[in-house]
C-alpha cells in the first residue's frame, strides 16, 4: 500500500513575524537612502558600460577609479542635502512630529516651578502638549468640587473666555455619556466622526429631557475638536479630562502616543491636586485673619475694665473656647447712677454664637441707655427683659436662643433687682449666713424663642458683705482628664473659702482652681462668670486702689 506524503501548512505566522521585524527598518529616511544607493548603483552602471566606458579608457589607466570617486561624491552632496532639506518636509506630510518622551515631561515640570498662578499653569501645560503632538487643540477639563461637573478651563487653540458658545455649555455634566465612559475605561477614549454621526442619529429620537443634555455634550466636544479623550485620575477618581485634537496631518495617536499622554495625565492629576490644595490654604488663612478680626472685635464689646465705685465691687472673667463665642457679660452705668449687671450664654458656638451675642450686647445698651434717663426712670427690669425677647424674636425668627441674667443696683437704696430668663441660676451669699447660698431664679423663659413671654423681676435688700457670683455651664461643666466635670459644689466651697477677699482675688483664685481642675482637659465651652460684691464698710477706703490695679491686671490679662 502506497502512503502519500503529508502535506504540511504554510506556517503565516512566521512569514508574518519576519515582515513585522523587517518592518521596523521601514522608514521613510532608510526608503530614502535606499533610493540614493539605487541611483549610485544605476550611475556605475551607465559610467562602465558600453562606449562611455571606451571614452574613459582613452583618458588613462586610472580615469574609472577617478570617476566612481567623482560619482560617490556627488552622491554624499546628494544625501546631504537630501537630509537637510529634502527629508523633512517628506517626513512633515507623511509621519506625525517626533518627539521625545523624558523632554515633553521634563518640560511639564519646568513650567509647573515657573508659573504664578494656576490658570498661567494650565495654559502653559496645554501649549506644551500641543507643540510637542503638533495637536490640533489641546483642552484641560477639570472638576468642579462644587457640582461635580468638568470645566473646561483653558484650550491652546484659543481663550475660553472668547468662546462662541455661552458659557453654561463650557462644561461636561457629571453624567454625560463620555464621562460615564471614561470612568469604566482604562485606556484613553478616541472619539471619531463616525461616532458624531451615530450621536446625531441617538439624540434625534432621544426623549425631550435627555436631549438638551447631549446636543450640550456634543457641541462642546466639537468645539474642543475633541478626537481624544485622556483621563486625568487621583485616588481613582476621576478629576480631569485632557482633551486632544487630530495631530498634525490628521494622523491619528499611536499606542506610544497614548501611553506618553497617560503619563502626562498623571503629572496633571498632581498638578490640580496641589492647586486644590493651595486654594484651601489660601482659604483658611483667609478665615484664619477674619477669626483673628473677629477675636479682637468681640474682645471690644466685652467690658476692657469694671466700672469704679465706691458701693460697689465687680469683675469678670471671660475665655472663649475656639477663639470666639457666645458667652457674654456687661457692666452697664446708666444715667440716673444705677448700676446694669449682665450675663448671657448664646446657643451654638464659635461665629454664628459670636454674631448673635454681638446683637444682645447692642440692643441691651440701646435699651438701658433710653430707660436710664429721667422721663423713663420708672420702666421695670422686667418690662426690659420682655423688650429684648421681642427684638430677638424679630430679628433672628426664633431660631436661635440666650440664657439671660439682668441685674441693676442701686447705690442710693442699696437694693438690687434682677431677672432671669432661663439662665444658670446665680449664687448670693449673705454676709449674715455663709453658709448658705440663694440661688436668683426668679424671671421667665429664655429669650429670642417666644416672642409674648412675660417676665417677672425680683428685689433684695444687700448688706455689706454680700455676695453675688453668676457664670456660665462652660464654668461648671469643665471637665477634668477623668471626664469628671467641676460642678458647682467646687464653685460654693471657693466663694466660702475666699469670701472675705476682693472681687479680683476672689476671681484669679477661682480661675487657677478650673485650671488646675481642667490641666491636660481640652475646653469644650466658654468660661465666663461675674462677680459682684457689696463692700463692708472697713473695706471702702481700700477699694479705690486695688480696683485701679485690678483694673489694669484683667485689661492686660483675664479680658477676652
Amino acid at each position: 500500500m502506497r502512503i502519500l506524503p503529508l502535506i504540511r501548512k504554510p506556517k503565516l505566522k512566521r512569514h508574518l513575524q519576519k515582515w513585522r521585524r523587517w518592518g521596523k527598518y521601514l522608514s521613510i529616511a532608510n526608503i530614502v537612502l535606499a533610493i540614493e544607493l539605487l541611483i549610485f548603483v544605476v550611475g556605475l552602471l551607465v559610467i562602465f558600460t558600453g562606449r562611455r566606458a571606451a571614452f574613459l579608457d582613452s583618458w588613462g589607466r586610472r580615469a574609472d577609479l577617478l570617476a566612481a570617486i567623482l560619482l560617490a561624491g556627488l552622491m554624499v552632496v546628494v544625501h546631504k542635502l537630501s537630509r537637510k532639506y529634502l527629508l523633512p518636509r517628506i517626513e512633515h506630510y507623511f509621519l506625525p512630529a517626533a518627539y521625545q518622551e523624558r523632554s515633553v515631561l521634563f518640560s511639564l515640570g519646568q513650567e509647573a516651578r515657573s508659573a504664578t498662578n494656576i490658570q498661567e499653569l494650565y495654559a502653559a501645560i496645554a501649549a506644551r502638549i500641543a507643540a510637542a503632538f503638533e495637536a490640533d487643540n489641546v483642552s484641560i477639563l477639570v472638576r468642579s468640587d462644587a457640582s461635580g461637573d468638568y470645566e473646561a478651563l483653558v484650550s491652546s487653540a484659543s481663550s475660553i473666555g472668547d468662546s462662541t458658545l455661552p458659557q453654561t455649555k463650557l462644561k461636561l455634566a457629571r453624567d454625560a455619556f463620555v464621562v460615564k465612559r471614561l470612568q469604566g475605561l482604562s485606556t484613553p477614549l478616541v472619539i471619531e466622526k463616525t461616532e458624531f454621526e451615530i450621536w446625531n442619529r441617538a439624540i434625534d429620537s432621544a426623549p425631550p429631557s435627555v436631549r438638551s443634555a447631549r446636543v450640550s455634550e456634543r457641541d462642546l466636544l466639537r468645539q474642543l475638536k475633541s478626537h481624544l479623550l485622556v483621563q486625568v485620575r487621583s485616588k481613582d477618581q476621576l478629576v480631569g479630562i485632557l482633551s486632544l485634537g487630530l495631530r498634525r496631518g490628521q494622523f491619528r495617536y499611536s499606542l506610544a502616543d497614548r501611553e506618553v499622554l497617560t503619563s502626562v495625565a498623571g503629572q496633571l492629576a498632581l498638578v490640580i491636586e496641589n492647586s486644590r490644595l493651595a486654594e484651601r490654604m489660601v482659604v483658611q488663612e483667609k478665615l484664619n485673619r477674619e477669626l483673628a478680626m473677629a477675636v479682637e472685635v468681640q474682645r471690644r464689646l466685652l467690658p476692657s475694665r469694671s466700672p469704679e465705685s465706691a458701693e460697689l465691687e465687680l469683675a469678670g472673667f471671660c475665655e472663649p473656647a475656639r477663639g470666639v463665642g457666645g458667652d457674654y457679660y456687661d457692666f452697664i452705668v446708666r444715667d440716673d447712677r444705677q448700676l446694669g449687671i449682665a450675663i448671657a450664654d448664646v446657643s451654638g458656638k464659635g461665629l454664628p454664637a459670636a454674631l448673635l451675642m454681638s446683637t444682645v450686647q447692642a440692643t441691651l445698651r440701646s435699651l438701658a441707655a433710653k430707660n436710664g434717663g429721667a422721663t423713663n426712670s420708672k420702666t421695670s427690669l422686667a418690662e426690659t427683659v420682655g423688650t429684648l425677647n421681642r427684638l430677638l424674636c424679630d430679628s433672628t425668627g426664633g431660631a436661635n436662643y440666650v440664657t439671660f441674667f439682668y441685674a441693676q443696683f442701686d447705690p442710693t437704696t442699696k437694693r438690687l433687682v434682677y431677672v432671669n430668663a432661663g439662665h444658670n441660676p446665680p449664687l448670693y451669699l449673705s454676709a449674715d449666713s455663709l453658709n448658705d447660698f440663694t440661688p436668683l431664679n426668679c424671671g421667665g423663659l429664655i429669650v429670642g424663642v417666644f416672642r409674648d413671654c412675660v417676665y417677672e423681676q425680683a428685689l433684695i435688700e444687700t448688706k455689706p458683705g454680700d455676695l453675688l457670683f453668676a457664670y456660665t455651664d462652660g464654668l461648671t461643666e469643665a471637665l477634668n482628664r477623668n471626664g469628671e466635670e467641676f460642678g458647682e459644689q467646687r464653685i460654693k466651697e471657693a466663694l466660702k473659702a475666699n469670701s472675705q477677699l476682693s472681687v479680683y482675688e476672689i476671681r484669679d483664685e477661682l480661675v487657677r482652681r478650673v485650671k488646675e481642675w481642667s490641666t491636660g482637659a481640652p475646653q469644650y465651652d466658654d468660661l465666663t462668670f461675674v462677680i459682684m460684691k457689696v463692700p463692708a464698710s472697713e473695706d471702702m477706703q481700700s477699694i479705690g486702689s486695688l480696683s485701679s490695679v485690678a483694673n489694669v491686671q484683667q485689661e492686660n490679662q483675664l479680658s477676652c
